[in-house]
């Protein structure tokens, strides 16, 4: 089995801390989720690349073929037997697989979303020289375990403020 790049280690360890289900297949991890749905990352010149899955097809590819089959089989039926009670039944069937694609989209949209936040706010993406000593220029964010520096603005005016006089 090929090594992991680091960036993608330590993603897997973020995600699977989160209680995510991550596999590696190879070079790239998987996100899986429900309704056999996948989210596949790569890392590779330094990026971060998402791949969402339907089963064995990605997205697209998965939405078109459950389209065509169900096209088909309800185009079929109504061939076959007209308007009968079973033609009914396909066409509905039919129209249960394409919502079941639609919740799908809104697996992987929210799990891409999810990834994209955890990858910009976590220390996943933080290379060596961004340290907290050098936060101020890059912008430093904190890990996920880590608390960020709170900052408390104080409501008084200043002539209320001891010691400010």
């Amino acid at each position: 089995m090929e090594t992991l790049d680091p960036e993608l280690v330590a993603l897997r360890v973020e995600l699977e801390q989160l209680d995510y289900v991550v596999v590696q297949h190879g070079d790239h991890i998987c996100v899986r989720l429900p309704l056999i749905s996948s989210v596949r990352i790569r890392h590779t010149g330094g990026r971060f690349r998402f791949v969402p899955q339907f089963g064995p097809f990605r997205r697209s590819g998965g939405l078109l073929f459950t389209s065509g089959v169900s096209a088909a089989v309800v185009g079929a039926t109504a061939f076959a037997l007209g308007a009968a009670p079973l033609t009914l039944l396909v066409g509905f069937l039919g129209v249960v697989a394409l919502a079941h694609d639609a919740c799908r989209f809104v697996l992987t949209e929210g799990c891409l979303t999810r990834l994209q936040q955890l990858i910009a706010s976590s220390g996943v993406l933080r290379s060596t020289q961004d340290t907290p000593a050098s936060a101020g220029a890059l912008g430093y964010r904190p890990a996920l375990g880590e608390r960020s520096p709170s900052t408390v603005l104080d409501q008084r005016s200043p002539d209320q403020i001891p010691g400010l006089r």
